[in-house]
């Protein structure tokens, strides 16, 4: 009997993605379960689009309100974003999304999600971290004691510049803001100078020419105005940022397996919904901070956008391979291995 019950609730949760009921996981079926969560940077457009309403809406209505979650942005939590997978691992956090750029200094081989120049253009970085994402599956759960739910993308970490960049050429020897180690050593690769100052700090910095240009994500340079000092945009995207949500291994063995069943069927909607919903932001954004197209979302700006040539794009190529080799030296021969075997193939590219 108990068989033919847990085999008749996996069918509901199997089929939860084709019909509209609110109770389509048979959530009287469901035992009560509740997850605390931190989430992504409140500031960001996926925060209130997508997170928000998935984890205090999405699967409380999914479950028949038997599956609920507290959610707080990252800021509001307290955590500066590096030690979200420590925390999960120390049992000391439920549920957490994170960066694999910021928590790489536990472990090389999250670098290789989102690799400087890797990817183009959006279409690209999706079909990157596809390819990739079983092998981050599997270390995350093995190496460090925490399930991978779903990964998540930001719009592309553009250049934001006081002066027109009219070729690739024209970033050598000027001062760029960059994120990260990885960042700083592609922006160095061209020819420019990285330097490190804080989120907020950049716009003082643009104005007195501390810096050039900086790096941020398209969207988020302008939810912060950044059109108001630097008037040119180039599209040239370093990396995506992209996260992830997960949950700590020790706090999914204890939950009913029927829950675990139902939490898998909703992170692929909390996935698809983020995928979906960055695609459409990084359109947008394009479009506000330019003046030209649909503009949603973000504000209305007039700066002036330019990209590199077919020409330039095959010598940014060889820089991101050059990178990804050194990478791939750090990161060891089986970590190499394994990203060969997922994104070289899906990508072509073969390290050196």
């Amino acid at each position: 009997m108990k068989r033919s019950i847990l085999a008749a609730l996996l069918a509901a949760v199997a089929t939860s993605f084709a019909t509209t009921d609110p109770a389509r996981a048979e959530g009287a079926a469901l035992p009560e379960t509740h997850f605390a969560v931190v989430g992504g940077g409140s500031h960001n457009y996926t925060f209130s689009a997508v997170e928000k309403p998935f984890w205090e809406k999405t699967l409380p209505t999914a479950s028949g309100g038997k599956v609920t979650a507290e959610l707080i942005g990252l800021s509001e939590s307290g955590l500066k974003g590096p030690e979200i997978v420590r925390l999960m691992r120390a049992g000391a956090l439920d549920v957490g999304m994170g960066v694999f750029a910021f928590v790489s200094g536990d472990d090389p081989t999250f670098e290789g999600v989102d690799l400087p120049g890797m990817a183009p253009d959006f279409a690209t970085a999706r079909k990157m971290v596809a390819a990739y994402r079983p092998v981050l599956a599997q270390r995350m759960l093995e190496r460090h004691g925490v399930r991978l739910l779903a990964t998540v993308p930001y719009t592309a970490q553009v250049f934001f510049c006081r002066a027109p960049v009219k070729s690739l050429t024209d970033l050598k020897g000027r001062k760029v803001r960059t994120r990260g180690s990885n960042m700083a050593e592609y922006v160095r690769a061209l020819g420019a100078s990285p330097v490190t100052i804080p989120f907020a700090e950049v716009i003082p910095a643009l104005q007195t020419g501390v810096v050039d240009c900086a790096v941020t994500g398209i969207g988020s340079g302008n939810a912060a105005k950044w059109y108001d000092v630097a008037k040119n945009l180039y599209l040239l995207p370093i990396d995506w940022s992209i996260g992830f949500y997960a949950i700590a291994e020790r706090r999914w063995q204890k939950l009913d397996p029927a829950v675990q069943q139902f939490m898998l069927a909703e992170a692929k909607v909390l996935e698809a919904r983020l995928w979906e919903e960055t695609g459409r932001e990084g359109d947008y954004a394009l479009a506000c901070n330019t003046g030209v197209g649909e503009c949603r979302i973000h504000t209305p700006a007039d700066m002036k956008a330019t990209a590199p040539t077919e020409a330039e794009r095959a010598t940014l190529r060889e820089v991101a391979t050059d990178m990804a080799s050194r990478w791939a030296r750090r990161c060891g021969q089986d970590c190499a291995a394994r990203w060969s075997d997922s994104v070289g193939k899906a990508l072509d590219v073969q390290l050196r």
